[in-house]
């Protein structure tokens, strides 16, 4: 069997800690972004705006999931229906690259959870708010080319 040993030089050690406190102490309801070295606040900004306008087209994805459900029958009679909902917290992260086409990369993280609703009808099923069955952590990388943010 073979070992692998990373060895990472003090200061991405203390970037990586860094990152992680910030990510378990902060307040996950898409704050600000983090930035990386080097990165200017007007960078930071439309990075937030861009990240805001991407966090609501999923909430609408969420709506229409929740509205199109389909319902199954369940075991003890009554009715179920799933379907998948991002976010809304997330964290976000601008870092600097070496490319001068591209010298930006930003980073959202989020939870796509699969959501079950459960009635006794259809339209008790639809009604019923939902609750998480499983989640998976999302990490969304965008380029910032062309003094724009692109996908």
């Amino acid at each position: 069997m073979k070992r692998f040993c990373f060895v990472m030089p003090r200061r991405q050690q203390l970037g990586l800690a860094l990152f992680f406190a910030v990510l378990l102490l902060s307040p996950v309801l898409c704050g600000p972004a983090l930035a990386g070295e080097g990165v200017p606040p007007a960078i930071l900004a439309s990075f937030e705006s861009f990240s805001k306008g991407w966090m609501a087209r999923l909430e609408q994805v969420n709506q229409q999931n929740s509205r199109t459900l389909k319902s199954e029958s369940a075991t003890n009679g009554r009715v179920v229906g799933r379907y998948v909902c991002y976010g809304p917290d997330c964290m976000r992260e601008v870092r600097g690259t070496e490319s001068k086409a591209t010298p930006y990369v930003g980073i959202i993280r989020y939870a796509q959870k699969v959501m079950e609703k459960e009635g006794d009808t259809p339209q008790k099923m639809r009604e019923h708010p939902g609750v998480p069955t499983s989640e998976i952590q999302v990490t969304e990388i965008f380029r910032y080319t062309g003094g724009r943010w692109v996908y």
